[in-house]
């Protein structure tokens, strides 16, 4: 196994970071809500009627020489720069525990985001409990949706949102082989400093639903922050029939799930795609962003807008672009 290891760090290290050139970026910055912003990597800001939600940001990305590190600490002062004003968050959700997603979770919610909880798998719970009090902490791996079973909605303070966890998977990162694998069982004590500290844990796709006066939802956004092999990651039955309006993808390593992300999207039929997660995130500029090494942006494009339905529409947005969400429906 560690020689399988080594072999991939070494692939990874051969591998440089691509020229976006070409690519469809979205980069409009003063759009008029409902919105979200992307802020790089799988991190995500979303406001809706005097609430806001997080999906986990990721600023520090940390390399050694511009290459996949092997020790790992936020950057607070970069956190501090670039994460835009959230004392508003109430709610943060996290996909799974590797570093370039729970790395600068720590700092945003003792210096961003006071009043929010998080949301997250067991291992992830332990990871933070040594930096962050337990009461601000959710174990929604517990209550996650298996399969066509739901899970239970998590609701925000105003009662304006709502976020259900999916029991997901995290692709491969090449040739089948995945790093960063395991969990932790208990309390941790001190934030892990090496890359293989942040384990996995169980991966979660997320369903956000942006509520009505009436608990309605009026937007349903699905989330993944990694590839997953359907039927994982789908969202299960509900009794309601709201169509997923804003699919969220990952770029990073689609290509290692089989049917990602086609069988996702033919079956939920979004009338949004955002493709996030393309840049590459080893010592990156966020404000000259430069595409993942090794993937095949350009055909993940054109497989989402061959599975799309025909109101569908995609974005790629660059670090701090704003998305606008679709026109609402006529009832």
């Amino acid at each position: 196994m560690l020689r399988r290891i080594a072999l991939l760090s070494l692939l990874l290290l051969a591998g440089c970071a691509q020229n976006p050139a070409g690519l469809p970026l979205w980069e409009a910055t003063k759009v008029a809500p409902p919105s979200m912003q992307y802020l790089g990597v799988g991190g995500y800001l979303l406001r809706w009627q005097g609430e806001a939600l997080l999906f986990a940001p990721s600023f520090s990305n940390p390399a050694t020489l511009g290459q996949p590190p092997l020790t790992v600490l936020a950057d607070n002062a970069k956190i501090d720069q670039l994460m835009p004003p959230a004392a508003d968050v109430s709610m943060l959700l996290v996909g799974h525990a590797h570093y370039d997603h729970l790395l600068d979770v720590p700092r945003i919610l003792q210096s961003h985001a006071p009043q929010a909880k998080v949301y997250g798998s067991k291992t992830m719970g332990h990871i933070l409990a040594a930096a962050i009090p337990r009461e601000r902490i959710v174990d929604a791996e517990a209550l996650m949706a298996i399969g066509a079973t739901p899970g239970q909605w998590f609701y925000s303070p105003k009662g304006q949102m709502r976020a259900m966890a999916i029991k997901s998977e995290h692709s491969p990162h090449m040739f089948g082989i995945k790093l960063l694998t395991g969990g932790y069982d208990q309390d941790l004590t001190e934030l892990p400093t090496s890359t293989f500290g942040w384990k996995e844990g169980q991966t979660l796709a997320w369903l956000v639903d942006l509520l009505d006066a009436q608990g309605q939802p009026v937007y349903r956004i699905h989330y993944q922050d990694a590839g997953s092999t359907a039927p994982l990651g789908l969202p299960p039955q509900l009794p309601d029939t709201k169509r997923v309006d804003v699919e969220v993808l990952c770029a990073g390593a689609w290509n290692q799930s089989p049917a990602y992300p086609e069988i996702l999207l033919k079956r939920l039929q979004p009338r949004l795609t955002v493709i996030g997660h393309w840049e590459d995130f080893f010592g990156n500029d966020p404000h000259v962003p430069q595409a993942l090494r090794l993937q095949d942006i350009r055909q993940l494009i054109a497989i989402t807008r061959a599975n799309q339905p025909a109101d569908g529409v995609i974005k790629l947005p660059v670090p701090f672009a704003e998305i606008p969400l679709p026109p609402l429906l006529p009832e």
